[in-house]
């Protein structure tokens, strides 16, 4: 197909992109389309660029959300769609967008469906599609990338048991259109989409098109607690707790009292610390390949 190409990470999804090597090329080979494989972060982000210079019409990613997330770093601000093709552990952003999870069948939308326009999301100076955090959840991040053994959820799941005996809450303050929280919290998350972590619905009514986040503030809380809430997030009834607040804001300002590197799309964004950062959303800020919204 004219103006397309595949970039494919083959590391992305902890190898699983790498071992769909051979099918990948075979449907690129199939539609006419080169492949490119990306050596590191700084490459892949300087083909999704170069696709945007060049002109193509749609760049079909191989990868996980983290491939994803680099890939819209280069994209961002240019009219070459993402179309993705989830070989993840997670796949949110994809899953958020209704990408089918079988490979043919993410690969012909990516080559042939509709461009549309969703929002894209920042913090501080650096993009990202789906949700970002500080706290004890970028923490949990932190480790979970370490691992190399386990996959999907259970690596959060695992994460969270390991970080949470040495966790100690940051005070925060947060500013927002509609007020703000200051105090101790676990840690808050800006939700572009509803999920992240292989399936966790942290913001179960975020929507990707409505021009603002979810601000999602998780209170200081006894473990014991937390550990009963957790398992909540993969149904999206944790919201029920008093210790959780989601307010809806296009713009928020945070600081913490102490220096954490806050993560996007699973992947470490930025120091977040005494200084306020700005996390904001950009309205139609990405073009993408899937189906319409609400199909």
């Amino acid at each position: 197909m004219p103006g397309a190409r595949f970039l494919v990470n083959p590391g992305g999804g902890r190898g699983r992109a790498g071992r769909h090597l051979r099918e990948l090329r075979e449907l690129a080979a199939g539609a006419g389309v080169d492949v490119v494989l990306s050596r590191d972060v700084e490459h892949l982000r300087a083909e999704a660029r170069r696709a945007a210079q060049e002109g193509l019409d749609r760049l079909l990613v191989a990868g996980g959300d983290g491939t994803v997330h680099h890939a819209i770093r280069g994209l961002e601000g240019g009219d070459c769609a993402l179309a993705i093709l989830p070989l993840g552990s997670g796949n949110d952003l994809a899953a958020a967008l209704g990408v089918p999870s079988a490979l043919a069948a993410a690969a012909a939308l990516g080559l042939h469906g509709e461009r549309r326009r969703i929002d894209l999301a920042r913090f501080g100076a650096v993009p990202f599609g789906c949700v970002a955090g500080v706290g004890f959840d970028s923490e949990v991040n932190r480790y979970a990338n370490a691992l190399r053994r386990l996959r999907g959820p259970l690596i959060y799941v695992w994460s969270v048991l390991r970080v949470l005996p040495r966790f100690r809450p940051p005070r925060v303050e947060l500013t927002h259109a509609g007020g703000g929280y200051s105090g101790p919290a676990m840690f808050v998350a800006f939700a572009n989409a509803p999920r992240y972590g292989g399936g966790m619905r942290i913001a179960p009514d975020a929507r990707l098109d409505d021009g603002e986040m979810d601000v999602v503030v998780v209170k200081a809380l006894p473990r014991t607690k937390l550990l009963r809430v957790f398992p909540r997030v993969f149904t999206g009834t944790h919201t029920r707790f008093p210790e959780i607040e989601i307010v809806r804001a296009r713009r928020a300002e945070i600081a913490l009292d102490r220096p954490l590197i806050a993560h996007g799309d699973g992947e470490p964004l930025l120091e977040v610390g005494a200084r306020p950062v700005t996390v904001e959303v950009v309205p139609n800020g990405l073009l993408v390949v899937a189906p319409p919204a609400g199909v």
